[in-house]
Order: structure tokens, then C-alpha cells, then sequence
């Protein structure tokens, strides 16, 4: 079974009958903290808001970031 973010949120979004968008919205924030941490130092919680216009699923993210982590070295 293939248990990838982007799966993941197509079954909860297209295929859960019960669809909770705020459910969602904490999945989708507890699933990217740790890609965001790789790079970018976040002063808090990442904000996740959840929208429905017509057919469309449009999710905000809003993150209070600190520094974007430089590239390119292994830090200690």
C-alpha cells in the first residue's frame, strides 16, 4: 500500500465519507512540520486553514519562520 502524503490526502479528501475538514487540516500540518523543519526555522505552529470554492479543496499554510537554513553542509 502506497502511504504517501499526496495519497493520503486524496483518500481523506475524495474517497473518506467522513470528510472533517479540519481533521485534514491537522493531519496536513502534523505531515509537513517535519519536511518544513529541514528547512526553515519556525517560530511556532504552522497555521493550516481549509477553504471549499465550487469543486475546489484550497488549503492555506502559514508558516512564522525565523531563518530559511542554509544548503549545502551537515550541521553539528
Amino acid at each position: 500500500m502506497d502511504y504517501s502524503i499526496s495519497k493520503r490526502m486524496e483518500f481523506i479528501l475524495n474517497k473518506d465519507k467522513i470528510f472533517d475538514p479540519q481533521r485534514v487540516c491537522e493531519l496536513l500540518k502534523e505531515e509537513l512540520k517535519p519536511i518544513i523543519a529541514n528547512y526553515l526555522s519556525l517560530k511556532g505552529e504552522p497555521i493550516v486553514r481549509f477553504k471549499k470554492e465550487e469543486s475546489r479543496n484550497i488549503f492555506f499554510i502559514e508558516l512564522d519562520v525565523e531563518r530559511i537554513k542554509p544548503f549545502g553542509y551537515i550541521p553539528y
